[in-house]
């Protein structure tokens, strides 16, 4: 027992300075984690306000959307000078694929 004594007197310098780096480091990363969550949380709050105003501004562009789609109607689309094109339509009509294979079709 006292040999055992006799070596932790010998090491005891180094293991306070091993223990003293050791509460420094632990310190540094506890400042660092610190500092990294109180940097996100006001990132998150900027963004939540960012995306606050988006969505308010883009309430309002809907709004006008919809109150300018409201105004367009057949007689606006008229005095705008737009035509009827419905007399100059010209349909295509195409022979219809048939979806099995046949060996007619070579």
């Amino acid at each position: 027992m006292k040999n055992l004594f006799n070596k932790i007197q010998n090491f005891k310098i180094p293991i306070v300075w091993m223990l003293l780096s050791l509460n420094i480091m632990l310190a540094g990363g506890y400042i660092y984690a610190v500092n990294r969550t109180v940097f996100n949380v006001v990132a998150a709050t900027n963004a939540e306000k960012t995306l606050a105003n988006s969505s308010a501004s883009i309430g309002d562009l809907e709004s006008q959307y919809v109150s300018l789609k409201n105004k367009i109607t057949l007689d606006f689309a008229y005095s705008q000078g737009f035509l009827d094109a419905s007399k100059q339509q010209i349909f295509i009509v195409q022979k219809p694929v048939n979806s099995t294979l046949s060996l007619n079709a070579l």
